[in-house]
């Protein structure tokens, strides 16, 4: 299959990327039909056929196919939805995709808007070629991954992913290629005290200083846990700390949550044994009662260097960008969460933007990245499939 690109391809990568910016998906509530249906128009114009999976009304995840000569399908993935935008936080208007330089300014820029234009502009170049790929190309554009990676498990429930062999994530990578992700473990905590008035806290039991112990003594024995060179190290985030409800009450229930995103199931073990001796330990220092409750957990996910495919993007890698760094996993959860451990497939992890810039206000897209992103997926596409 012959894919050239052009600077003229990369330039409609590019004015993709705004257009999708421009269409307001945050998620609550998600609204991502908006952005659903110009895609869908988009793909059917090229003459590939697609489908939806509806969640909810309003919201669905668009499966556009390009039918192989061989049986089996390699799956390009990105999500629809973006996180919310506090608009007066921003410096630029999220949600007018303007362009300074080589930047791309605007919600979902990064996470991952590119990374999904990156996947359509494939499409476009696949379908212009007039070739029949080796194998099916499945383009799965997804709603909800923000809350829940719901839209991508929706395609997997419905059957439509069965026949996938690999899976490519376009989501932010720095530059960096991975084969997997870090794992999910959170977990809520709680302290259960005595309430009391204000002006007299001995009568009652504070359940807010068990749990301010508690946040400090737990990020210190994260250090106990083991690092690796490939996978890095297991991070925590305590996302929630909430205690108290009025300013003359003594609090008696104070909640945390704690994020961990771990290298290794070992991990999980070892840190949910870490929360109950620290809990444990406090609760009977302070008078207070403790409990706590894995929220969810998902496991990491670490492909095989040596599968077919990977050693084929890894090779093409080195060609295509030099200064990639490869191997290693995402410190994030991405899609591949809810298709991997049901259809047991390889995933790279691979896409245009830094993924520290998602989530908070002032997000862009460096074009430079989406220029070699796509350069990257038209390569694979053209040597692989």
């Amino acid at each position: 299959m012959e894919i050239e690109l052009t600077p003229e391809d990369v330039e409609k990568t590019v004015e993709l990327t705004q257009a999708m910016v421009r269409v307001k998906t945050e998620n609550p509530p998600g609204d991502e039909d908006e952005l659903a249906d110009p895609v869908e128009e988009y793909l059917n114009d090229l003459g590939i056929k697609t489908e939806r999976v509806e969640l909810e009304q309003g919201r669905s995840s668009v499966l556009g196919t390009i039918p192989g000569k061989e049986e089996g399908s390699v799956v390009l993935c990105g999500h629809l939805d973006t996180v919310r935008a506090n608009e007066s936080t921003w410096e630029k208007p999220p949600f007018e995709g303007i362009i300074e330089g080589n930047k791309l300014h605007g919600r979902g820029s990064a996470d991952m808007k590119g990374g999904v234009a990156a996947i359509l502009q494939v499409a476009r170049l696949v379908a212009g070629s007039g070739a029949k790929p080796e194998k099916t190309i499945k383009l799965a554009l997804t709603a909800d991954e923000e809350h829940g990676y719901q839209g991508a498990k929706s395609l997997v429930d419905a059957g439509k992913l069965t026949d996938a062999e690999f899976l490519i994530v376009t989501e932010p990578t720095d530059g960096n290629v991975y084969l997997g992700q870090r794992g999910e473990l959170w977990v809520e905590v709680k302290f259960h005290g005595k309430a009391a008035h204000g002006s007299i806290p001995e009568t009652g039991i504070n359940s807010i200083l068990p749990g301010a112990r508690f946040v400090l003594e737990i990020e210190k024995r994260k250090g106990e846990l083991s690092t690796d060179a490939s996978l890095g190290a297991t991070s925590l985030n305590v996302g929630v700390f909430d205690g108290g409800w009025q300013i003359n009450v003594v609090p008696d229930e104070t909640t945390l949550k704690l994020d961990y995103r771990v290298i290794s199931d070992d991990h999980r073990d070892e840190i949910l044994s870490q929360v109950e001796e620290t809990g444990e330990k406090l609760a009977e220092e302070s008078g207070t009662e403790f409990t706590f409750r894995t929220m969810t957990y998902k496991s990491p996910i670490i492909s095989d260097k040596t599968n077919y495919y990977i050693k084929k993007f890894f090779d093409l890698s080195e060609n295509f960008t030099p200064e990639e760094k490869i191997g290693g996993i995402a410190p994030y959860s991405t899609d591949a969460t809810a298709i991997v451990p049901e259809l047991n497939i390889p995933v790279i992890i691979y896409g245009p933007g830094s993924i520290e810039l998602a989530h908070q206000p002032n997000e862009y897209l460096d074009l430079n990245s989406l220029e070699k992103s796509l350069r990257l997926l038209a390569g694979f596409v053209r040597n692989v499939l």
